[in-house]
């Protein structure tokens, strides 16, 4: 079943300005946390991106840059 944007929210933590924390757990097999780095335009754009996924279930494949970040902390030989 589908986590609604505020549960997705849960995974997601503030490390400064800057930079945000992707908490293990986001997407399954996540081997570490992500973490990505933005500025105020990038960072409205990567939180929108997420509630439209929520929203509209993903349709056309898109995936949001922060499930991308996720999937690739839990490709194999990634490593914390």
């Amino acid at each position: 079943m589908p986590r609604t944007y505020d549960e997705e929210l849960k995974f997601i933590e503030r490390i400064n300005n800057h930079s945000w924390r992707i908490k293990k757990g986001f997407v399954p097999n996540m081997n570490v946390e992500g973490v990505f780095y933005v500025n105020s335009h990038l960072e409205k754009l990567m939180f929108e991106e997420l509630e439209n996924a929520t929203k509209f279930g993903g349709i056309g494949g898109f995936l949001p840059g922060m499930k991308q970040i996720a999937n690739v902390a839990a490709l194999p030989g990634i490593v914390g």
